[in-house]
């Protein structure tokens, strides 16, 4: 059995290492613009790197639910590919949206 999951779960690590650099890019921008928890508001700059980190961990566990599922009951393979891809598109994704507006 475990050697039929070792494309999830590496997919599954990669992705929670994900979220700890979206989290460490809030830890960052809190410091730099002096913004302690739990406020949530600031300056736009860093208003846009914690909506992207919010934005991306609401989704986590819906993407990490069908990846085991895919995964498990249709193809490991295809199931991992496709999650390495999202987790590409949620990079893009926060490095856009910590972006100005106008530069995008």
């Amino acid at each position: 059995m475990l050697d039929q999951i070792h494309l999830l779960a590496a997919v599954t690590v990669l992705g929670v290492l994900e979220q700890a650099y979206f989290l460490l890019q809030v830890i960052h921008a809190r410091r730099a613009y002096g913004i302690s928890p739990p406020k949530i508001s600031g300056p736009p700059e860093f208003e846009r790197i914690f909506r992207a980190q919010v934005n991306s961990s609401e989704y986590f566990p819906i993407f990490l639910a069908l990846l085991w599922q895919a995964g498990l009951f249709f193809h490991q393979g295809l199931a991992a590919a496709l999650g390495l891809i999202y987790l590409c598109s949620r990079y893009w994704y926060f490095t856009g949206y910590k972006a100005s507006s106008s530069g995008r």
